[in-house]
């Protein structure tokens, strides 16, 4: 099941491969009620046909921002945070959370102090609101990961953590945790009309 109930209140982690369909769950999720979304994303402009998918091109339904290196994201979160205006929106994406600090944990010593800023900032904005934090994060096939990187900073600020896998057409949410969830799983598609879900 993935019922946008079961995710308000909580910080959500959604990690798989490239093109396994975390940027489409995400958008669609952000449609899914009424209220104004915050996607962040770490990885280039998000195509006007994504966002025409799911209603979300036009009016204040999204409101959409690029940062380009872990420390990007903490100030981007802190300065909204601090101004209040992080807390105005409904649903909050960061896509994806960790593009930077797999490279930039190598060469910079406060990477993990940076990535644990932005999710203390996301799950105390989650957990005192009415809104809800989605976090994707890549798993690289060919570098042969089977976790994202910096998984345990990731899997520590998460109340829920879904795997989502591919089976030819079909795209496989599996939840991970909380315990009493671990292997629930969702079947959806993706089409021109955007996620479709099994029932």
């Amino acid at each position: 099941m993935w019922v946008l109930e079961e995710l308000v209140g909580k910080v959500t982690l959604i990690y798989g491969i490239a093109g396994s369909g975390k940027t489409n769950l995400c958008l669609w999720t952000l449609a899914r009620g009424p209220g104004t979304g915050l996607y962040i994303s770490t990885e280039g402009p998000v195509p006007l046909d994504l966002l025409s998918r799911y209603g979300l091109a036009e009016g204040n339904r999204l409101f959409v921002k690029e940062v380009f290196s872990v420390e990007d994201l903490a100030v981007e979160l802190l300065e909204m945070y601090v101004s209040g205006s992080l807390s105005k929106f409904r649903g909050i994406c960061i896509d994806s959370v960790n593009a930077h600090y797999r490279y930039e944990a190598i060469w910079r010593a406060d990477a993990g102090k940076l990535l644990n800023t932005a999710l203390a900032i996301l799950s105390q904005i989650a957990s005192s609101s009415d809104s809800y934090v989605l976090l994707t994060a890549q798993v690289r096939e060919e570098e042969g990961e089977e976790v994202p990187s910096g998984y345990e900073i990731l899997e520590f600020w998460s109340d829920n953590v879904v795997k989502i896998s591919r089976s030819g057409s079909k795209r496989v949410i599996e939840w991970l945790k909380p315990s009493f969830r671990r292997g629930w799983k969702a079947t959806f598609t993706i089409s021109d009309r955007g996620v479709e879900f099994e029932l």
